[in-house]
Order: structure tokens, then sequence, then C-alpha cells
């Protein structure tokens, strides 16, 4: 789950040895207790899941598990199927079962801890597979061996996710198939890859995936430099295409400023300010995966789509409710003339709605799209390459056609009848070509203010054609004329243009070239840079892309590019550019929470656990964040708990009373306890139960502080150590497991105060009478808070223990002839006798090798021992 044993500074942290201390009684002697803790291995347990109905646990020994609340214990370690004894971590997503593994070894007299990466069990840790990461597997480096333990695993549905201190963050989306390493920013990635050492936001120790947010996954990460918000979004909720090649603004939508961009992943719909995105494809009834037209008119939208596997149109479709669902337009048939019959360009002329279809010609419909007509732009020759329309607008009474020969200009009747028609032709040569597959048409007006009140005035248009070769003699162009003139200008010769807008009297054409302008009316070959600088800095540029579209409404441009489009609300001084993700593993946003941004109350960056506290009664959910000091860090051991709150435009925290200011949401966080950090969260409903350095603490709800749970018994027995670290808690039905370095303890929740409470440990039942031992050993004064001695009292009476050191001097009396019942010990509670790492005047004992006597009642005494590390 969420914790974090190893300290950010030192190559020996808290969890190797926890790990190293456990296997030690355990390789030399520990059988098991007995009933009714049959099967329980280890006492050191660092964390706790619920899986497939049982209760597991994360110890030096491999994984301990129980299907019977306790009563019966198994587990898996090297010996059945793990790959080695020390686990890190355990994730379950119901089915299967995720553990982090680790061994020691001993460099330079130290014990180390090496990873073994990461392995899955389907079948309830029956068999196990371990993730190959070497260069015949995921060929990914920096997984297996020292500083890069898997502190933390989690996921949602098939998404998995591990933190690791030095391997960083590893993803995979297909249930652990395939894996990537991904970072929150490219500085970071590009520092992980030239660096030795990971930077402190490299350095991975928490994680927590949030589902609260329908179908958008949160991932939170814990590092040591700060807290990461990984958003994946899914598709249907982002930029859908890579080449932008088609935007069509929505001029019927009253409340929202819509605008949609498409290409040859389905249709985005989206804001000026650029979210939230709706994104729909061929699976919400658009005909076909990519787009060929977008057009908005009479209260619908209407999208041409084609089959980019093999080229062929698929029809158009239609929405009324502005692009959140579709259905395909039946009345047009787009065989009608056989070969390229793709839906290229849409116009209205009144009431009336026109088609550009390809080989399949020019069409109109008289009720916005329910059926369609054929209109023959050369009526003498049904078959005539005139009648391949390319490209169609509207403009009074005159629609204007870009066909296979040229341009045809259509006078229409107010009854939509053809009244007559003019056409235009290019010759193929080396300054043009013939198919126009853009028409466009600038309108030139001015201000008069010689009345009494400003006029917009109307001067004149020029016309703007998009050309393209039909044989290989032609050159591609685009070609402008005046509305008085006679000669067409043959403009952007040998350069793909793909679309011209206008804003007044300045022309812009966009294309291979990226975008190029003139306010002359001469060749556009000035070029236009569209550059996105957000806080002072250049972050992204369409200037280098080749462009597709470009369109303008009012102060709006947008401009769809091969890999996104930019938008400006301030006609052109700024841009912001959108790219779409279509890389699955990378996070759609990702976004820092650090103890730099002062209001969000996070006191520190040294994050060591995260968890997610989800509610039933329909409020979001809350994420339980745990700040921990360092030598970087001080004095920020803090608990602090995020909320999702509405906020305004200005991205404050909107008032309850006024909801409809809301513009979107943001997480605050709140200091929720200081001076306290915690290694694991668990919940039940309002309740949240903290696993701390200072034990056990429990919060009942928002109104309630936080309260000490003691483990202890019913008749007021200690169950552990006092002072014991608890690093463990999971809420199981009416039972809440608690682990720590010492036992493991289950507390019944039913009883509402918490002191139905039963520990589950291992002492050697099967030991000799004369067989003495102390666990943890070796005994770091470090990272262990105490030894226990095992002994066996064969009848009651007064025992005593001492310490010596090497030269055999008495270094301190820890039992002076106290009375035992007979029986085998440690215990819990008063009959526990632990040692601190203190002689008896207090001080910490010198780094070597001690010895330790029994003296039990019938005079007989044993020896014992034990190491001292720093």
């Amino acid at each position: 789950m969420k914790y974090s044993l190893l300290s950010i500074l030192t190559m020996t942290g808290l969890l190797l040895m926890i790990c190293i201390s456990a296997a030690y009684p355990q390789a030399a002697l520990p059988k098991m207790q007995g009933t009714p803790d049959e099967g329980y291995s280890s006492n050191a347990a660092t964390d706790v899941i619920r899986h497939d109905g049982g209760i597991w646990l994360v110890t030096g020994e491999g994984v301990l598990f129980t299907y019977d609340d306790g009563l019966t214990w198994a587990s898996y370690n090297a010996s059945n199927g793990l790959v080695s004894d020390i686990a890190s971590a355990l994730y379950s997503n119901g089915s299967r079962l995720w553990v982090g593994t680790s061994h020691s070894e001993v460099i330079d007299g130290y014990k180390f801890s090496i990873s073994d990466g990461v392995s899955y069990s389907d079948d309830d840790g029956f068999t196990w597979e371990q993730i190959d990461f070497s260069s015949s597997g995921q060929n990914i480096s920096n997984v297996y061996g020292g500083y890069r333990t898997v502190y933390d695993i989690t996921g949602h549905e098939d998404w998995v996710f591990f933190a690791s201190f030095a391997s960083g963050l590893l993803s995979s989306n297909d249930n652990g198939l395939n894996w990537r390493r991904i970072f929150p920013t490219a500085e970071d990635s590009a520092q992980y890859v030239t660096s030795s050492q990971p930077t402190e936001n490299n350095r991975y120790f928490s994680a927590a995936a949030d589902s609260s947010h329908g179908d958008t996954l949160m991932v939170w990460t814990g590092t040591a430099g700060g807290l990461y918000q990984y958003v994946y979004a899914p598709i249907t909720e982002k930029l859908s295409s890579r080449y932008v090649s088609h935007v069509s603004f929505c001029p019927d939508c009253v409340d929202s400023v819509f605008f949609y961009v498409g290409g040859e992943n389905g249709i985005t719909r989206g804001l000026e300010d650029g979210a939230p995105f709706i994104s729909r494809f061929e699976s919400d009834g658009l005909p076909g995966p990519s787009v060929t037209a977008i057009y908005q008119y009479g209260g619908r939208l209407f999208v041409g789509t084609e089959d980019e596997r093999d080229g062929n149109s698929t029809g158009l479709a239609v929405s009324d409710d502005f692009g959140d669902t579709y259905w395909p337009v039946t009345g047009f048939n787009t065989g009608y003339a056989g070969g390229d019959n793709h839906v290229r360009e849409l116009a209205n002329m009144e009431d009336r709605l026109y088609m550009a279809a390809s080989d399949a010609g020019l069409f109109v419909s008289y009720d916005v799209g329910d059926n369609w007509e054929r209109i023959l732009v050369d009526s003498s020759d049904e078959y005539s390459i005139r009648n391949t329309v390319n490209a169609v607008t509207a403009y009074g009474d005159t629609l204007f056609v870009g066909t296979d020969t040229g341009l045809a200009k259509l006078y229409m009747t107010p009854a939509g009848d053809i009244d007559s028609t003019e056409y235009m032709p290019f010759p193929e040569g080396d300054s043009s070509c013939t198919r126009v597959i853009g028409v466009r048409i600038q309108e030139f007006t001015h201000i008069d203010s010689s009345g009494t009140e400003d006029v917009l005035v109307y001067d004149s248009v020029a016309y703007w054609t998009i050309n393209r070769p039909l044989t290989a003699l032609g050159r591609p162009m685009v070609g402008r004329k005046t509305a008085l003139g006679t000669e067409w200008q043959n403009l952007q010769v040998g350069v793909r243009t793909n679309d011209v807008a206008f804003w007044s009297d300045t022309a812009f054409a966009v294309g291979e070239a990226g975008a190029r302008f003139t306010t002359s009316g001469g060749n556009p070959s000035t070029i236009y840079r569209i550059i996105d600088v957000r806080n002072s800095t250049r972050v992204d540029s369409l200037t280098q892309e080749t462009l597709y579209s470009m369109k303008v409404s009012g102060d709006t441009i947008i401009v769809g590019s091969s890999n996104g489009y930019g938008i400006s609300t301030d006609r052109g001084d700024n841009y912001r550019v959108y790219r779409p993700n279509l890389d699955d593993l990378k996070a759609d946003v990702v976004v820092a929470h650090t103890s730099i941004n002062a209001w969000q109350k996070l006191l520190g960056d040294f994050i060591p656990a995260i968890d997610v506290q989800y509610f039933d009664d329909g409020r979001l959910a809350r994420i339980w964040v745990s700040n921990r000091s360092t030598s970087y860090w001080p004095d920020t051991n803090a608990i602090t708990v995020g909320y999702v709150v509405p906020i305004d435009d200005n991205g404050d925290e909107i008032d309850e009373d006024n909801p409809a200011d809301t513009v979107g949401y943001a997480h605050r966080w709140k200091l929720s306890l200081r001076d306290e950090f915690a290694w694991n969260y668990a919940f039940k409903g309002d309740s949240v139960f903290a696993a701390t350095n200072d034990g056990l603490l429990f919060r009942a709800n928002d109104e309630t502080a936080w309260d000490t749970i003691p483990l202890r018994d019913e008749n007021g027995e200690d169950l552990v150590v006092e002072g014991t670290a608890v690093y463990g808690v999971e809420v199981d039905g009416d039972y809440l497991w608690v682990t720590t370095s010492d036992r493991t303890v289950r507390i019944n929740l039913s009883s509402g105060n918490f002191t139905d409470q039963k520990p589950y440990y291992v002492i050697d039942s099967a030991a000799a009478d004369d067989e003495v031992y102390a666990f943890p050993v070796p005994f770091s004064h470090a990272n262990d808070n105490y030894v226990d001695f095992h002994f066996a009292v064969p009848e009651a009476g007064n025992v005593t223990l001492e310490i010596y050191d090497f030269a055999m001097n008495l270094v301190r009396r820890v039992i002076d002839g106290r009375f035992y019942a007979a029986g085998i010990y440690p215990t819990f509670g008063s009959d526990r006798v632990t040692w601190d790492g203190l002689n008896g005047l207090g001080d910490e004992v010198a780094v070597g090798v001690y010895y330790f006597k029994v003296t039990l009642p019938g005079g007989e005494s044993h020896w014992g021992k034990l190491a001292v590390i720093p």
C-alpha cells in the first residue's frame, strides 16, 4: 500500500533492518506457536492488504496470509514460489496479486537490500510469475539491484504502477504485459537518463490510484521532492487526433463557445480555454474513423468521414446535441457516381444546405440534411469532371464550387435553382494547376466615422482558391482575384497550401510551409509565428508544423496542424498550443504539489505515504498524504488531507452559497496533524486510521481530534512493546489489522471501543529447554527499538537475565530475579521484558558482539549471543 521504511539519505534503512532482523530468528529457530497462531511465521510485518477475501502481510519472511481471520496462517517465500524471501510491497486488483521482493547481501561488512523487481500470481500465490525487466524481456534498466527496492504498488483495473527509490515510477496499462518508466516532466526524464543519481523528484516512495473521478484515473505519487498527480483522461475526454485537418466554429452555440477539430481519429469538441474536451469516434456513431469535413448549420453538426485503412468514404454523420451523439445520414448516396465520393465541404445559402462530395458531385438539402438531391454543375454532361466537386462556398446568391476543371460560379435563384453558371478554369503548368480543393471569400470593409456613429461600410471582395495539380504538368498554388478584376494571381506556387483565412485585409495561407500572410493582396510570404508563451517562457510552437486548417471567428483563431492545434482568443497576440497525447502510458497532465506552493499546506516534500479515502454518499475521494522531515526539510512531519473543491475563474474556492460561479475544480490541502507522519492509512466511513512511529492514531470524522489507540488486551496488558512504531493498517469488515516490527494485532471494530484485540506473534514452542536466543539480531541503534529474548521456564520461579560485553564485563541486568510462571517466553504484557540497547548508565552500548545469560529458577544458566550495529 503506502509506505517507505528506507531513509532517503542512508544506505541501510529501517525496512532493510526489519527484514534482516526478522530473518535472523526465523532462519535460526522459529517454529510456530501452535493454535491459534498456526502458521504465523514473522513478527515483523510492514504492511497489510486485503486480497480475494483474505488478509496478506508484507514481511521479511515473504508474504503471510490468512483466510479465516487469523485462525490459521500460511506463507509464500523463496522455498515455495517467490523469487526471494524479503517482501517489500503488495497490491491486489481483485484477482491478480502483485508483490515486490528483494534479498540482502553483505557488502563491505554491511547488509544491503537488493531489489528483485515485481512478481504476480493469478491463483492466490500457488504459482508466481516474475516480470523480466532485463534486456531479454522488458529491456528496462535500473529495476534490479541496490537502492531499487519496490516500496509501493498500486493500480486500477488493468493499470499497475510501482514506486521505487532509485528505479523511479514504472507503469503498465495491460496488467503487467508491457511496462514503461514514466516521469513528471521531460527534464526529469533527461536527468534520469544522463545522471548516475536520480534527483529527489525521481525517487519514489509511495503511490495510490484514485478512481473517484469517473473514467479519469488519477495516480498520486510521493517522492523525495514532492507529491505528483498523474492524470490519465479517457480518450473520450481529450484531443483525439494528431492530424487536426479540419476546424469549425459553432455559430448556433449560445450558452458555450464550442469549436470542433477533426482528424485521423474522430472529432473533438472543445472550449476556448481548451477544456473540457469531448471526443467521439466510429464506436460512438461516426460512419468512419477519420474526419473529412465539419460544418454546423441549423442546430445540427455535420461530419464527413472516411476509412483511412482503405481510403474509402464512409459518408456523413449528423449530431443534434452539439456533438455528444451522432447518427448516419441515409438520404445521401456516396456511391452515386462511383470513384472518390468523399464528403469534402458543406455550405449553406438561405435555408438550403450544400455538400461537395467529390466524384459523387454537388448535393443540396432543403430539410437540414435529412434528404439530399444531386445538382449537376454541368448539366450538359452528367459524367463531366466539372461535376466532380471538391469544395463549395456560399456568398450572397452565388455558390462557388471547386471542381476538377477549376472554379465554377453558380448564380442561384431564390428558389434554389441555377440561374446561370460561370466557369473559371486554371491551366496545368509551371505556375498553376487545375483542381480547386478550396474556395474562400475575403471581404474588405472599413469603419466610417463621419456620421453620428461609427458604421461598418462594405468595400469589395476578393476570391481565393486553393489548387492542386490534376496531372504531372501542374504545380500546387493559391489563386486570387478581386470581384472587379479580370486576371487571377497565382500565389504560393509550388507550395501545398491547405487553407486560407482572413482578418479584414490580411490574408493567411497555411500548409506545408507553415503560415504565411499578406496585407497587400500579393504573395503571402511573411512568416506568421504561432508560439505558445507561458509565464514569459516559450513552451511550444506550431511554426515548424504542417498546417491543415485555419479558422477565424471574431477575436478567436484556431489553427490545426500535423500535431495538434493552436488557439488564440485575442486575434493572434497570444496562442495556446494543444498536443494530442496518443501514448497510453504517458499522463495527460502531471501536477506538482510541493512545499513551495504555500497555499497547498504541504509542509515537506518527502512523501512516504499516500492513500485514498472513498465515500458512499457521493462525496469525491480525499487524498491523505504523509509529509516527513529530513535533513533537507526539518520540522516538517505532518499528516495532510486533500479535498476537491469548486473554484471560480480566478482559481479561488467557491462559497457554497454561490455555486453558479463554479468554472472548475481543484485540489486544496489542509493540515490535519502537525509533528507526526504516517506510514499507512486505513478508512471506515468517515473514520481514518494512521499507522505512525508513535503508534496507531484514529480520527472519527472532520470534527474530532486525533486520538491514540493503545495496543492492549482487555486487561490493559500491552500487546506490543511500548513505543513500537506501527507500519501497516487495514480495515477488513469489522476487523482492523495493525502490523508492527514487533507483532500483528487484530482489533474488533464492532466492539466500539477498540478494546477487543488479539495479537499474532511467533515463539519457539518446540525449542529445547536449554535453548535461548535474542531477536532482532543484529540490533541497530538507528533502526530498532528493542531486543526480545526467548527462553523456556520449566517450573515457576525467579528468573535473571544479564548482558555482558566481549570482555565479559556486566553491561546491564535486564531481568533481576523476577517471578515467572512455567512457560515459553516472550509473550506480551508485563511478563515481556526487552533490552533497549543501553547500558546501566543509560548510554548506548558500543557496536560489537555481546553475550547474555539467562538464570532459571532451578539455578541453571543458559548463554546466548547477539550483535549490535550502528
